[in-house]
């Protein structure tokens, strides 16, 4: 009787040859630029659709965005004078803030202003912004003793703020659409005129004698100052 070879040389001849399985080559980072790779199977990894998206749609999404922080005001308070100036051309949220009669109107004139300010920084047409959102957030809290009658004490929370307004670049029709954007074409038109143009399309104007908005001539003395 022969000997038998170990267990280990007899399942080595049983079994097949393992194939060579190809190197996966290394997966690229996830970015816009160039096709991701998975790494483990080799294969191209899904796109999202927003980055699928064309250049032209997305030069279109362009924004400025304006932050306050810390405003002594509730957000319940602000939130009311807030929800006036989304979907409106900039200029005509803030003239609907300049004659709100809510305290904080001001601070959010103010915040649609600076937004403006970094938009026309970043290089976007001041004659095409709309505000597209006017946020409210809930900032930090203090409490304080709230002195009731005989003898009792409550808590009494004065509240803070964080507001951020941002402000989108639009095409010129949906800017035309925006509720009364009409007056400030008109408004435009208006100041393109000269200013004799000027006060013939403004019947209800009564310009004082000898007044001069160039400065050329002085006021003379005996013309007096409306009230």
């Amino acid at each position: 009787n022969s000997r038998l070879p170990p267990l280990t040389l007899r399942l080595s001849r049983q079994l097949p040859p393992r194939p060579q399985l190809p190197m996966a080559r290394p997966g690229r980072a996830l970015s816009s630029k160039g096709e991701a790779v998975n790494p483990l199977l080799n294969v191209q990894m899904p796109v999202a659709a927003h980055e699928v998206a064309s250049p032209k749609s997305r030069e279109r999404a362009r924004f400025a965005i304006a932050d306050f922080k810390d405003l002594p005001v509730s957000p319940k308070k602000l939130r009311v004078v807030a929800n006036l100036v989304p979907r409106l051309y900039w200029r005509e949220a803030m003239l609907q803030l300049e004659f709100c009669r809510k305290n904080m109107g001001v601070m959010v004139k103010n915040c649609v202003e600076c937004a403006v300010k970094n938009a026309r920084e970043q290089g976007l047409d001041s004659t095409r912004l709309v505000v597209d959102q006017c946020i409210v957030g809930k900032g930090s809290y203090f409490k304080k003793p709230d002195y009731k009658a005989r003898g009792k004490v409550g808590v009494k929370r004065s509240y803070f703020s964080h507001l951020r307004v941002i402000v989108r670049e639009l095409e010129d029709g949906q800017v035309r659409n925006t509720k009364n954007f009409g007056r400030w074409t008109r408004t435009a038109s208006l100041l393109g005129l000269s200013w004799e143009q000027r006060i013939q399309q403004l019947p209800r104007y009564v310009p004082l004698p000898g007044y001069d908005p160039t400065g050329a001539i002085e006021m003379p003395s005996h013309v007096r100052k409306l009230k």
